[in-house]
Order: structure tokens, then C-alpha cells, then sequence
């Protein structure tokens, strides 16, 4: 009997909405990446893998840094059908294809095929939404996820292969654009994680110190709450407040699910917090 093993990062509980609905449509176990980061190797035992995870910074990779370590860790993958699902809030050519791009070259290097790639547009949660040019209805997104879930399971199933061609001749168009905001990404970041503006530091160097710009306000109860969301263990608590240990992940969860709202983080406008309504904080404690 053919098995299925489902993979998930998620910050906001969007990937995990959908890797649990594909989990639940196709008798997949459900796996959380935290979960099994710390094995020296993960032996993968199923026919069919996915793997479903939010884009991050999209222009200058796309994945989280988490998420790269894992499949960096994956054995026994050669014959397996493998696919991903990357959630984004932004338009999905320019978010999701570059990122799903550079996730088929990590699969490669570890001698796997990513068979089918895919997007789901979801709510963003680092956005003031009236300031961009894009239609952040949720119930309309909410949808469309669902629909666009019951296809992709149908891929799955049918282990059916699915690479976007014409989309990937887009996302070739756009690389010229991609270089000039890589620049200003990577002076966003050495101002965030509080580096010199001279710093040798790669993005993916700086990525982990951006929580020097991450802090709790007078509102902080001390419940802990954002220690037990963080899925790499970044927050101590000391002297009943959260403490950042300069591991980040940029998921933003400890933002997004702290109950009284006083975790600020420098990529979320102040007042718009967001997390999937089909998820509870439960279920994201790994």
C-alpha cells in the first residue's frame, strides 16, 4: 500500500491549514519540520512526500531557512514522488515560482525529483493591506484555497507530474527585477538585525538576527505563550519577559498568536495581525 508523509512549516497556521487538509483528502500522516529537524538524517519511508511551507523574502530565495536544513537532511528519495505546496499573500507568480524553483534545485542535490509544484494564496500577515495593490479578501482567499486543495489532492493522488512552464517563463522575464530588489532587501535586513552596513553577513547569516528588532511592550503578561509557539526555540523567558536568542526563523508566530498583542515585529504593520481561522493555538504547539 502506497504511503504518504506530509511535511509542514508554518508561522501563521496557513501551511499548516493546507498541509493538514492534504494530509486528511489523501491518508497522509502529518509532519511537523520542527518535529524531526534535530535527527543527523531523515530516511524517507513513503512513495509520496510533500512538502508545504510559506515564501519568505521571494526576490532573494523564498524558503525558510528551517525548511532548507530539512531537505537538506532527507535520504532515500531517488524513486520517491515528490511535491510542494508554497503558500504566499502576495501574487503567486512573483512569490511563489522563484521560491518553488529553488526548492526543485535543493531536492536535485539530494538526488530527488520534484515531480509537481504548487501555490496557495492565502491572507498575508506583513502587509498594511490597503497600501498594496492586491485583493486581500479573506473569504474570497479562503475559498479559492479549498478548491484549489481538492486539485492538488487530485494530482497527488494520481501522482500526476505538474511543472509551470509558461509560468516559469515569467519568473525568467522577471529576474532582472528580482536582482534590483534583492538590493533593498538586503539593506532592510542589516538595518533590522542591527549589522553594520559594511557586514559581510549573508541574507541567510542575517535572517536569524532580525529578533534584535523584535521586542514585547507593556501589554506582555508573561503566559510564556510565545515560547511554546516558536518552532526553533528562539524565546527564553527572563524575568517574566520574552527574550530573542538570535535564531529566527521570521515566521512571526509569536507575534501573531501572542493573546494580548504585545509581541511589535519590525515586517508587520502596527494593528494588523493575522492567523488562519481554521487553526487553533493548539495545534500549532509542536
Amino acid at each position: 500500500m502506497s504511503k504518504t508523509e506530509i511535511y509542514y512549516f508554518s508561522g501563521t497556521g496557513n501551511s499548516l491549514f493546507v498541509a493538514r487538509a492534504i494530509a486528511e483528502k489523501t491518508n497522509g500522516t502529518l509532519i511537523p519540520i520542527p518535529r524531526v529537524l534535530e535527527k543527523e538524517s531523515i530516511t524517507v519511508e513513503a512513495d509520496t512526500v510533500g512538502i508545504i511551507f510559506p515564501c519568505y523574502l521571494a526576490q532573494l530565495y523564498g524558503i525558510p531557512l528551517i525548511v532548507e536544513r530539512f531537505v537538506d537532511k532527507l535520504e532515500n528519495i531517488s524513486s520517491k514522488y515528490i511535491f510542494a505546496v508554497c503558500t504566499c499573500g502576495g501574487l503567486e507568480n512573483v512569490n511563489a515560482l522563484p521560491t518553488l524553483k529553488n526548492l526543485g534545485k535543493l531536492v536535485k542535490s539530494r538526488r530527488g525529483e520534484l515531480a509537481a509544484e504548487f501555490s496557495v494564496k492565502l491572507p498575508m500577515n506583513n502587509l498594511d493591506y490597503p497600501t498594496i495593490f492586491i485583493d486581500q479578501n479573506q473569504e474570497k482567499m479562503f475559498k479559492k484555497s479549498v478548491d484549489k486543495i481538492e486539485v492538488i489532492c487530485q494530482h497527488v493522488i494520481s501522482k500526476k507530474k505538474s511543472k509551470p512552464v509558461l509560468k516559469s517563463l515569467f519568473n525568467l522575464c522577471m529576474t532582472p527585477l528580482y536582482s534590483v530588489l534583492k538590493f533593498a532587501y538586503i539593506a532592510h535586513l542589516k538595518k533590522m538585525s542591527k549589522e553594520p552596513k559594511d557586514t559581510k553577513l549573508k541574507y541567510y547569516e542575517m535572517i536569524p538576527l532580525t529578533d534584535k528588532s523584535i521586542f514585547a511592550d507593556d501589554k506582555c503578561v508573561g503566559c510564556g505563550t510565545c515560547t511554546k509557539i516558536c518552532p526553533v526555540q528562539n524565546i527564553k523567558m527572563i524575568g517574566n519577559r520574552p527574550v530573542w536568542q538570535h535564531h529566527c526563523e521570521m515566521c512571526m508566530a509569536c507575534v501573531e498568536w501572542c493573546p494580548t498583542k504585545a509581541i511589535h515585529h519590525w515586517n508587520i504593520a502596527e494593528g494588523k495581525t493575522y492567523h488562519h481561522p481554521g487553526v487553533k493555538l493548539s495545534d500549532m504547539l509542536i
